[in-house]
């Protein structure tokens, strides 16, 4: 057992129980977690005040239906009586005549464990009670596990083996030397029962949303385990089996989990305890053995369902339930007035856009059970300044973050699309009666309508229950590290309140619950009330996180700093018991406790008055500047004004593109959606729901700032000059780095530098500001990476050494001109598509999609170089570019369509020939965007997409097809993904764009609209069974959406994706035909289908210099070439098939009809074919950077 094992075990207060080789830690509660070597076998969060998760074991009552978990106490906990010796604990415990009793051995000789159940019957009546286990299935070092959960999980297939009677899970290899592990599941001792037991492994099928682990939806419903096994994304291992009790009688059932490094090995553990002697002499050898040992918990007793029965008000028309519905669905509540029904765009079922777009709407609704009707996984915004933010669900979960959102996390990030846990939460309590609820949707909801809007820069929550109107407004400072909670609430009962209002935040101030909590210490400043504790997480140390509320004086405080105090043990934010036990707050600080900040106020609320009271959370640089933060946002109007500071930041900076065209969803996107994604969640939070970042990544955050460069041209100047300052001497640069300290990994990826001189040329291509390239940035240095060595994590230093952004391009560009054995660049340790880290990592493997796209840089960049007069170097570069324009067409063609790249060996990867990866999108749709391509082979590349990648019945452009599942061949972790998950045959949205934006370079103008529709996440949750299948937000792009059965269209990654960017240019570029011509002029090539009437433009210049109102013209409707344009009712000017239209920074609007017909006369074109540059020369204005 390894001393990280033992230290996360003592940290939850666990047990060990061992063999040397196989552990299973054990709590007072029953909960931990089993591991086998260096390996996590199930997963336990060490959280020594929950103390959930682990291996579960529940009890139901066939004939009652009420259910109990073994292990946990709870309120009226049943009679218990214990036995301890050395090496056995046989507590008992009595549940309603039904006595239970749990032991725990590992065997000495077998890696595995056993859990013995022995039940008896102490009524004068039969009983039949049902056994179920639980277990998070892992199979990966615990901190790799806790740090994406999300991701760990997608490597993970089960299996059912009908003839041994067990299930199995394995984790496909991400490298080739990954030790084996097959997990073993089975009923030990079972071998005598005719009927096979039920079993689940998708732990979505198993708790169910909106549902809990203490009563997941498995228990509370009557159903039967589903039996399903497979690619099932989030995998856990159950089993259950019926045992009939006599009246006095008793019966037995025993729980096997175990591990091997070979399948049949998994299964022969199972087979070995098939016989009921078996596990008897097991536990037999446990009380006489020093390794082994048995253990035993009692269960709390659960009632099958969280809420009391309510009356749905759902509207059973297909309609959005109307706001005006809410009041009569408040119990004891009078009907309040409120606004005439919204109607709500593109309504689902469950949400819908606001009349403006500027919001999106989610109406949770009851069921009959009271039990809210949740999206299938969380519907979250991402609110952000760049240095602060945080996450919100439509529960009202999520996290808070400061500086950095992966290394300085306030509150936990739970990663947890089923429970959504709550480590924030606001709540209420009425102090006559001692109910207690939240204010949110979550972690107690109320069984009525609420109604949550996800809006730019906030979330609001609404509901009516209690004979209240309440909501919750959460917001971010503009600037500043402060996250508000404005709470609002209206009187509607007719009679005084007398309330308590509650906010809970468990700390972090680090990466992961546990990493500092011991050093944290709670206090309370007596001059504002404030909470606050120190940080003590490296870089951030000395920062001071706090919570306070608003206004302060006159207003009766009690606070908490002990999480233990607050929750309870075995508690949770869905049942604090501070709550219900205690009529204040206990004022518990300082340090050695489970942190939190807890704050209680006690209000008197009158018929018909309302009241706002605010709860302010954040991290300040000093407690000076804290208390600067309290003094400014108490003040009188400080908050409202707080918020229309941040809503007006955000609608004058989206209004600077807006557009109206035939297809509204795609208005919807770029009139504010992707824009808000990109900035607010990519380049200031770099944090969301399925991915919490924190870092930039070299390539990644240079393309989201490009696409933002139509709304502020200066952002992008910025981030290409940060991403500049972190390239090292030799040229490479850091793949990623964590802000402020910088750490970060160098790489041997063979496309991250090339970013940053393509990206540079367009910007200035753009703005015409050429003056970026004289800016003088530094260097860093740090140690070079060993051979064999595919990347290092570090922290690097300044190196002395300064040089202008030109300098930078030109490095990089230098290092970037190598060759293989068929004239490609090398691709290093992976390309653009970072899972195929091994195709080339020997050094000798080429990547034809790298090729592209260096040509396509080289053709951008050689102009730059003739501006500075580096003529050797531009006619180096021309050189290189030629012999890429014959090395890609002469090695690279496969017949009908490019190939991927070459393995290290020598054999093709993306061919007709190859077993696995025939065709990916990449390199065709590069062909054509770097215009590398003849035309005969690019409509031939294109064709083949449409025929094999592009599935318009499942609304998927695949990456690559078929996925890597069986082959020999090691293309890197890629393969590791279960077939159809990510790059692995799936769609990625990043290059699916790319096939659009290639098919307008063609002039395939109707498919590249409606696959640029279809693509739109709007499309793919229209209504309920869209929603079903596609289950992530409908308002923001996914990164991936699953290419393979059963999980064909369902969403993967939402919101951390560069996919956002690339469709706003994409849709403003390809096929609107916006172009900036440094800073001087606007092209207008539209590439819209002959059926659109038309579509409408404004555009507005930076720092609001004009706005020019274009409205385009398909009178014919046939939209082939631009054939006239006006300014202003003046003639303008055709350029190169382009409408121009000079740039005014006069103030004024100027008004731009653009009118489009058919192919002129004697000119069968389209109106921009696919120029191919694969036989031409560089010429001599190329050279010298003259303009063509």
């Amino acid at each position: 057992m390894s001393a990280a094992f033992s230290q996360h075990a003592h940290a939850g207060g666990s047990r060990p129980l061992t063999n040397g080789r196989y552990t299973t830690f054990l709590t007072a509660a029953g909960a931990g977690y089993s591991t086998w070597g260096e390996l996590a076998l199930t997963r336990w969060n060490a959280d020594p005040t929950e103390d959930g998760g682990g291996f579960r074991l529940y009890l139901r009552d066939l004939d009652s239906g009420a259910f109990w978990l073994i292990g946990q106490p709870a309120p009226g906990m049943a009679e218990q009586t214990s036995r301890l010796d050395a090496d056995l604990v046989e507590p008992r415990r009595r549940d309603r005549d039904i006595e239970t009793r749990l032991e725990v051995c590992v065997p000495v000789d077998a890696d595995l464990e056993l859990r013995r159940v022995t039940l008896r019957n102490l009524g004068d009546r039969p009983r039949r009670i049902e056994l179920t286990s639980y277990a998070e299935v892992v199979l990966n070092a615990p901190a790799a596990d806790a740090a994406h959960p999300a991701f760990s999980k997608l490597f993970v297939q089960t299996e059912w083996v009908a003839g041994a009677r067990a299930l199995l899970a394995r984790r496909r290899p991400r490298v080739p030397d990954e030790p084996a592990c097959w997990l073993v599941h089975a009923l030990a001792g079972d071998g005598g029962n005719v009927e096979p037991p039920r079993y689940e492994t998708d732990r979505v099928r198993f708790i169910g949303r909106g549902y809990t682990l203490a009563a997941p939806r498995a228990l509370v419903a009557a159903d039967p385990l589903s039996n399903t096994v497979g690619n099932v994304l989030d995998p856990i291992v159950s089993l259950r089996r019926t045992l009939e009790l006599a009246a006095g009688g008793e019966a037995r059932a025993t729980f096997l989990l175990g591990a091997a490094a070979e399948r049949e090995t998994a299964l022969a553990l199972a087979a070995r305890y098939a016989a009921v002697t078996k596990v008897e002499a097991a536990f037999r050898a446990a009380t006489s053995h020093p390794l082994a040992s048995s253990l035993s918990w009692p269960g709390a007793e659960r009632e099958s369902a969280d809420h009391p029965p309510a009356d749905s008000r759902a509207s059973a028309d297909g309609q959005p339930p109307s706001r005006r519905s809410r009041a009569g669905a408040q119990a004891g509540s009078p009907a309040a007035p409120f606004p005439d029904d919204e109607s709500l765009q593109f309504w689902n079922g469950y949400g819908g856009f606001s009349a403006d777009g500027r919001e999106y709407v989610i109406r949770l609704q009851p069921e009959a059970s009271g039990r809210l009707r949740l999206p299938p996984q969380p519907w979250i915004n991402v609110v952000a300044n760049p240095r602060f933010g945080f996450l919100a669900s439509e529960t009202g979960a999520g996290y808070t973050w400061s500086q950095n959102s992966h290394e300085n996390r306030l509150t936990p990030w739970y990663n947890d699309p089923v429970l959504d846990p709550h480590g924030e939460a606001l709540y209420l309590r009425d102090e006559d009666s001692g109910t207690v609820w939240s204010l949110q949707p979550g972690p107690i909801p109320q069984p009525v309508l609420y109604e949550v809007r996800h809006g730019f820069g906030y979330s609001r929550y609404h509901h009516l229950s209690h004979g209240l109107e309440q909501e919750v407004c959460l917001f971010a400072s503009r600037e500043e590290p402060v996250k508000f909670a404005l709470i609002r609430l209206r009187n509607l009962s007719g009679q005084s309140r007398r309330l308590s209002l509650f906010a809970y935040a468990r700390l972090v101030l680090g990466v992961s619950p546990g990493d500092h909590a011991a050093e944290l210490a709670v206090h309370q400043d007596q001059a504002t009330g404030a909470l606050w504790t120190e940080n003590r997480n490296g870089e951030f140390a000395g920062r001071l996180a706090f919570a306070a509320i608003a206004p302060f004086v006159g207003i009766p405080l009690y606070v908490t700093g002990d999480r233990a105090a607050f929750i309870g043990r075995h508690g949770s934010p869905a049942r604090p018991a501070a709550l219900y036990r205690d009529k204040t707050l206990d004022g518990r600080l300082g340090a050695g406790l489970d942190p939190c900040f807890a704050l209680q106020t006690m209000l008197r609320l009158e018929p018909g008055a309302t009241l706002e009271q605010t709860f302010l959370l954040g991290e300040a640089d000093s407690q000076d500047h804290a208390r600067r933060l309290l003094d400014r946002y108490r003040a009188d109007g400080a908050v409202a004004a707080a918020l229309a500071e941040t809503q007006a930041f955000w609608r004058d900076w989206l209004a600077g593109v807006q557009i109206q065209t035939p297809a509204p969803a795609l208005d919807l996107m770029v009139n504010g959606w992707l824009a808000y994604q990109t900035l607010s969640c990519r380049l200031w939070g770099r944090s969301a729901f399925y991915q919490s970042g924190g870092a930039f990544g070299f390539r990644d955050q240079l393309q989201d700032a490009a696409a933002l460069i139509y709304h502020d041209p200066e952002l992008t100047r910025r981030q290409l000059l940060l991403h500049a300052a972190h390239q090292f001497v030799e040229g490479d640069v850091l793949h990623w780095w964590h802000p402020p300290a910088g750490r970060g990994i160098r790489t041997r990826f063979g496309d991250d530098l090339l970013w940053l001189p393509w990206l540079a040329a367009f910007y200035g291509r753009v703005t015409g500001d050429w003056s970026l390239f004289g800016e003088p940035v530094r260097f860093l240095k740090a140690r070079l990476l060993a051979p064999g060595e595919d990347e290092a994590f570090l922290t690097p230093e300044e190196s002395g050494e300064t040089a202008s952004l030109y300098e930078h391009c030109c490095r990089a560009l230098d290092r970037s001109l190598t060759q293989g054995a068929h004239g490609l660049p090398l691709m290093g340790a992976g390309d653009w598509n970072d899972g195929m880290n091994r195709v080339g990592r020997e050094g000798r493997g080429e990547s034809v999609w790298l090729g592209f796209f260096l040509y396509a840089i080289l053709g951008d960049f050689i102009p730059v170089c003739g501006q500075h007069g580096d003529y050797n170097r531009a006619r180096r570069y021309a050189a290189f570019r030629s012999h890429l324009a014959a090395a890609l067409n002469e090695h690279g063609w496969d017949g009908e369509w490019y190939r991927r790249a070459w393995y290290d060996d020598g054999a093709v990867l993306g061919s007709a020939t190859s077993d696995e990866c025939r065709i990916d999108a990449l390199a065709q749709a590069w062909a054509i965007l770097s215009k590398a391509a003849p035309w005969e082979r690019a409509e031939s590349a294109m064709d083949a997409v449409e025929r094999q990648l592009i599935s318009e019945p499942d609304g998927l452009i695949r990456l690559l097809t078929p996925p890597f599942e069986h082959t020999p061949r090691d293309p890197g972790y890629i393969k590791g993904y279960v077939a159809g998950v990510r790059e692995n045959g799936g769609q990625y949205t990043h290059a699916a764009l790319w096939v659009v934006r290639a098919l307008a370079e063609l002039g395939r103008r109707d498919q590249a609209v409606r696959l640029l529709e279809m693509l739109n996440p709007i499309h793919h949750a229209r209504d309920p069974a869209g929603v079903a299948t596609y289950r992530v937000e409908p308002f923001v792009v996914a990164a991936d959406i699953y290419g393979a059965a059963p999980h064909v269209g369902r969403g993967g990654w939402t919101w951390y994706t560069g996919s956002a960017g690339w469709m706003l240019r994409v849709a403003l570029e390809s096929i609107l035909g916006l172009e900036l011509d440094e800073g001087h002029a606007l092209r207008l090539r539209p590439c819209i289908p002959d059926d659109w009437p038309g579509f409408r433009l404004r555009y507005r210049l930076p720092d609001h210099e004009a706005v020019y109102d274009i409205e385009v013209r398909n009178p014919g409707r046939n939209a082939r070439r631009v054939a006239a344009v006006e300014i202003d009712d003046r003639i303008g000017l055709i350029e190169y098939g382009a409408a121009r239209i000079p740039l005014f920074r006069d103030g004024d609007t100027h008004r731009v009809v653009v009118t489009l017909a058919g192919t002129a006369k004697g000119n069968a074109a389209e109106s921009h074919p696919p120029t191919s540059e694969a036989t031409s020369s560089t010429t001599s204005s190329q050279l010298t950077g003259e303009r063509q």
